[in-house]
Parts: structure tokens; C-alpha cells; sequence
């Protein structure tokens, strides 16, 4: 809903509702528990994955990875450039 209200120049709350009313049915939340938050923290700290990573292998953003990360005391790394930049 972010996104699409971004593309279009709407409030999030605006998108929400023209898709309740067309009847689209929204994606259970997931929500950060302590299990996902240690699944998280496991696969930041010992595989080196990043928060993006994590976020599509759980289901959330990767914004949300970082903030339960760092809810939970883990040093974070600095963010590394995306795909397809140059160096």
C-alpha cells in the first residue's frame, strides 16, 4: 500500500480503503516475534545476510528487520550499495 500510494500521490490510509471497497484482500502482517527477532539476528550476525535479505525470507520489510534488530542491541553494519551501482 506504501508503494502504490507513493506512485500515485495518495495517503497510504486512501489506498487502503479503495482496496477494501474493491473487495482486494490484504496480507496477513508478520509480525517481529522474539523467535523471528533471534531467526533475524542469526542470520545478520552469523551469515552475514542483509536486512533485505532477511525481510523477503520472513515476510517483512527490510526496514522492519532493522528496527527489531536494533531493538534487540545487535551492532548494525554499514548499508552496502545495491546491485547494478557503480563503484
Amino acid at each position: 500500500m506504501v508503494k502504490l500510494a507513493e506512485q500515485y500521490g495518495l495517503h497510504r490510509n486512501t489506498v487502503e480503503a479503495h482496496l477494501r471497497r474493491a473487495g482486494v484482500a490484504k496480507r496477513p502482517m508478520v509480525k517481529m516475534t522474539p523467535r523471528l527477532v533471534e531467526r533475524a539476528t542469526e542470520l545478520y550476525i552469523e551469515e552475514f545476510w542483509t536486512t533485505a535479505r532477511i525481510g523477503k525470507e520472513i515476510g517483512v520489510d527490510a526496514s522492519t528487520v532493522a528496527k527489531a534488530l536494533k531493538r534487540a542491541g545487535v551492532k548494525m553494519r554499514p548499508p552496502v550499495a545495491e546491485h547494478g551501482d557503480s563503484a
